[in-house]
C-alpha cells in the first residue's frame, strides 16, 4: 500500500457527505419524495463542486477501506446507516414512503447519479450534472414508488405480461 494514500482526505470527503445526507432526512423528516430527489441533487452537486475530491474518493475509497482508514470509515460508516434506515423505517411507516428495502432504495438513488457523474468526470458528458437534477430525482422517485408497487403485489412485470 502506498504511502500517499489519502486516507485523511478520503475519509473527510466521504464523512462531510454524510452530514449532508443527514441534514436532508432531518430537513425532509415528513416528505420522503423530498428527501429522494435531494439527495438526487446532493450527490449530482457534490460532484460538480469538487470534481477533484469526487474522483480522489472515487479511487482510493476501497484502498482506505481495506487498510490505515478502515476503522474510522467503518465506523462514520455504521452511523450513516444507521441514520439512512431510521429515515427509511418512519418513512414507511408514515405510510409516505413504499417499503423497500435499504439497498433497492440505495441503488435506485445512487447508481443512476453515480453512473452519470462517473461520465462527466471522464469528459463524456458536457452538461453539468445538476443539469439533470430534476429529471433524475424524478426518476428515482418513481422507481421507489415502482419498486413498492411490484413487491407489495408479489408481481414483477414480467408476470404480468400477457403469455
Amino acid at each position: 500500500m502506498s504511502e500517499d494514500l489519502p486516507v485523511d482526505e478520503v475519509i473527510g470527503a466521504l464523512e462531510e457527505y454524510q452530514r449532508r445526507t443527514i441534514d436532508l432526512y432531518r430537513e425532509h423528516a415528513d416528505d420522503p419524495e423530498a428527501c429522494v430527489k435531494g439527495l438526487v441533487r446532493l450527490h449530482l452537486g457534490w460532484t460538480e463542486e469538487d470534481p477533484e475530491r469526487a474522483k480522489m474518493v472515487s479511487r482510493y475509497r476501497g484502498e482506505v477501506m481495506a487498510g490505515p482508514g478502515r476503522e474510522r470509515l467503518s465506523a462514520s460508516n455504521a452511523a450513516y446507516f444507521a441514520q439512512s434506515k431510521e429515515w427509511m423505517e418512519t418513512s414507511r411507516n408514515s405510510g409516505a414512503m413504499p417499503s423497500v428495502s435499504f439497498n433497492v432504495l440505495h441503488a435506485l438513488v445512487f447508481a443512476p447519479t453515480q453512473e452519470l457523474c462517473k461520465h462527466w468526470l471522464g469528459g463524456r458528458l458536457k452538461k453539468q450534472p445538476t443539469e439533470y437534477a430534476d429529471a433524475m430525482g424524478d426518476a428515482a422517485w418513481a422507481g421507489i414508488l415502482a419498486a413498492g408497487a411490484a413487491l407489495q403485489t408479489g408481481q414483477t412485470t414480467a408476470e404480468k405480461r400477457p403469455g
